[in-house]
C-alpha cells in the first residue's frame, strides 16, 4: 500500500512539472524587439559634447527618400539592381513578369502603324468624285443615276473619315498599353544609391509589398523641433543660417547648413514648430546619424568637435539678416580636425 501511494506522488509530481515551466515561461517578460523609427539614444561620448554645443536633438536623413513597390499583384521577372549600388535617374531597377503586356504592345503597334485602311477608303472615296464629276459633265443623265452617284461620292468621304479615326483609336490604344507597361518596371525617380532590395527573381509580390528603397545622401536633411518662441525671436525662415553638430567617429563635427523648411502650423502641446535644415555630405556620411542643431548662431568659445573652415564662423544676427544665397551645389571641403584655439586667435587678428 505504501509503494502504491509513493508511486502516484512521483506520478502526480512529473506530471505537474512541466506544466509548472510553461506557466513560468509564459509569464515571464519578453524584450521587444527595437522597431527602425524608435528614437535612438545618443551615444555618451557624443551626449557630452552635445550639451556643450546646445541646440535640439535631430537625426540625420536622406534629402530623398523612396520605397518603391509594384502597384499589382505580380511575380518579380528580373532584379538588375542590388543594395549600395548607384543608379541614374530613369534606370531601370526592376521588371516583374510582362511577356503578355509585351505581346500585345507589340501587336498594337503593328496595327497602330497600318494605315492600309486609311489609303483605301482615300482610294474609293476619289474614284466616287471622279464618277460623279464625269457624270456632270456629261450632261445626259437621268436624276436617279445623279442622285445614285452622288450618295456613293458622300459614303466614300464618310468611310475615309472612319478610317482615319479607326488609326486615331489605335493610336490611343498603344499610348494606353505603354502606359500600362510601365507599370511592369520600377524605374528609379531621382539619381541615388539603393538602400535596399527586398524582393528576389521569382518571387510573388503585391501591392503592399515593399521591393526596394532608394535614397540620395549627397545632401542630408534633419528635422528639428524647435520652441516656437525661440522661431518667432529669430525670425527663422527658409534660406536661414543653422549650425548642425554630427556625431562621427573620432570627434564629432560642425557644419553650417541652411533653412530649407519651416512648418507654417506649432505644435500647440509642446510649443515647437518643425524646422528643416539640409546640410551637404560631401564625406559621403551614412544617414541616420544623431545631431544637434542650433538656429541662434555656434556657440561661443568653440568646444571638442571639428568643424568645416566656414562653419563656425559667426556672422551677427543669423536669421534676422537678409537670407544668404546659396548656390546650386556649393563646395564643401572635407572636414578635418583643427586647434579651435588657434582659429580663433587667427580671427582675432583678422578682426584687428
Amino acid at each position: 500500500m505504501g509503494d502504491m501511494k509513493k508511486a502516484l506522488s512521483i506520478g502526480i509530481v512529473a506530471l505537474c512539472a512541466p506544466l509548472a515551466g510553461a506557466c513560468l515561461v509564459y509569464g515571464a517578460p519578453r524584450a521587444t524587439p527595437r522597431q527602425p523609427g524608435d528614437h535612438v539614444p545618443m551615444s555618451p561620448r557624443f551626449d557630452a559634447v552635445a550639451e556643450a554645443f546646445g541646440g535640439v536633438k535631430s537625426e540625420t536623413r536622406p534629402s530623398r527618400d523612396a520605397t518603391m513597390s509594384f502597384t499589382f499583384a505580380s511575380e518579380v521577372r528580373e532584379v538588375l539592381v542590388k543594395g549600395g549600388q548607384r543608379v541614374r535617374k530613369d534606370e531601370v531597377l526592376m521588371r516583374a513578369r510582362d511577356a503578355e503586356v509585351v505581346a500585345a504592345l507589340e501587336q498594337q503597334r503593328s496595327l497602330a502603324s497600318n494605315d492600309l485602311e486609311v489609303q483605301g477608303t482615300l482610294l474609293a472615296s476619289q474614284l466616287a468624285e471622279f464618277r460623279f464629276e464625269q457624270l456632270k459633265r456629261g450632261g445626259s443623265f437621268a436624276p436617279s443615276e445623279f442622285e445614285e452617284l452622288r450618295i456613293q461620292m458622300l459614303t466614300a468621304r464618310v468611310q475615309h473619315e472612319v478610317a482615319k479615326f479607326n488609326r486615331d483609336q489605335q493610336e490611343l490604344r498603344l499610348r494606353q498599353l505603354e502606359a500600362q507597361a510601365e507599370r511592369y518596371r520600377l524605374v528609379a525617380p531621382f539619381d541615388g544609391v539603393v538602400s535596399q532590395v527586398y524582393v528576389d527573381a521569382g518571387q510573388g509580390v503585391n501591392e503592399q509589398q515593399k521591393a526596394l528603397r532608394i535614397v540620395n545622401t549627397d545632401r542630408l536633411w534633419l528635422d528639428a523641433w524647435v520652441g516656437t518662441e525661440e522661431t518667432i525671436r529669430l525670425g527663422v525662415r527658409e534660406g536661414g543660417r543653422a549650425w548642425v553638430l554630427v556625431d562621427v567617429p573620432d570627434r564629432p563635427v560642425m557644419i553650417e547648413g541652411r533653412v530649407v523648411e519651416v512648418d507654417p502650423v506649432a505644435d500647440p502641446v509642446s510649443q515647437s514648430r518643425r524646422v528643416r535644415v539640409e546640410i551637404d555630405n560631401p564625406a559621403n556620411w551614412p544617414a541616420g546619424t544623431q545631431a544637434r542643431v542650433r538656429l541662434s548662431g555656434p556657440p561661443a568659445g568653440g568646444g571638442n568637435w571639428a568643424q568645416t573652415p566656414d562653419g563656425g564662423a559667426p556672422a551677427g544676427p543669423s536669421q534676422s539678416a537678409a537670407p544668404r544665397l546659396w548656390p546650386e551645389r556649393p563646395a564643401i571641403k572635407n572636414p578635418e580636425s583643427f586647434d579651435l584655439g588657434c582659429a580663433r586667435g587667427a580671427g582675432e587678428e583678422a578682426r584687428a
